[in-house]
């Protein structure tokens, strides 16, 4: 457990839970969350219920503790992660043990599901270099930035067609990257949450989501979140 996942689950949860059908949102931009769906919280008491059989610490032993740092020392078998931490994996390989990647399990939807998430590039209202700073983000946009981005072979780029430079480079580290490719070929990918309100929504999701996953609380305690969290959109 790398930590609850608070109200996106991003690296947690979200794989999970949207393979059952469930959707976090009624769409982009959308005004009503779904916390309270039965589904989702079948999904949540079965994650915690990990912790409860030994499968995965606890909350509390986990805060505070890197998940890399516990693969790297042997301490766990399995962590759930993006393709932006395929270098943290692979840097945990020692005498004894070779790491791998593997993609998200399948579910009961019969397909798998990843969330497909990006950066974006912003300049700050107030720099007193306007004209430089749109000069730099329209380079980081670009097809020869982005192709940069690729051939380093850390995170993919956000250019499709620099994609397949990618793949190549990490395979020139001897890194298999198709469990995340495999993802977008077989379009088992699904949004980030884009709705107003967000930082009140995860302010709201988080606690509640940390006192599940202490054993404080069912998943059906969501209910009354979910409730406060659509009350935001009226």
């Amino acid at each position: 457990m790398e930590n609850s996942g608070g109200a996106d689950g991003q690296t947690q949860w979200s794989f999970l839970a949207h393979t059952t059908g469930w959707d976090e949102t009624n769409g982009a931009w959308g005004d009503k969350y779904n916390f309270n769906d039965p589904k989702f919280q079948a999904t949540i008491d079965w994650w915690y219920s990990l912790v409860e059989k030994g499968y995965m610490p606890s909350f509390e032993a986990q805060t505070g503790i890197g998940w890399s740092d516990q693969l790297t020392a042997g301490k766990v078998a399995m962590a759930s992660n993006g393709s932006w931490m395929t270098g943290a994996v692979f840097a945990a390989k020692s005498a004894t043990f070779t790491p791998a990647i593997a993609p998200t399990p399948t579910g009961p939807s019969g397909k798998r599901a990843s969330m497909f998430n990006g950066l974006a590039d912003n300049i700050w209202a107030g720099t007193k270099n306007p004209d430089q700073a749109w000069k730099w983000v329209k380079y980081l946009g670009s097809a020869a930035c982005q192709s940069v981005v690729a051939k380093a072979a850390v995170v993919f780029p956000a250019l499709p067609a620099a994609t397949d430079e990618a793949i190549a480079a990490f395979k020139a580290k001897g890194i298999d990257v198709s469990a995340f490719t495999t993802q977008v070929k077989d379009k088992t990918t699904f949004l980030y949450a884009i709705t107003d309100h967000r930082s009140a929504v995860s302010a709201l999701l988080t606690p509640a989501m940390e006192a599940i996953m202490s054993g404080k609380a069912k998943a059906s305690s969501l209910s009354a979140v979910n409730d406060q969290v659509n009350a935001l959109f009226k």
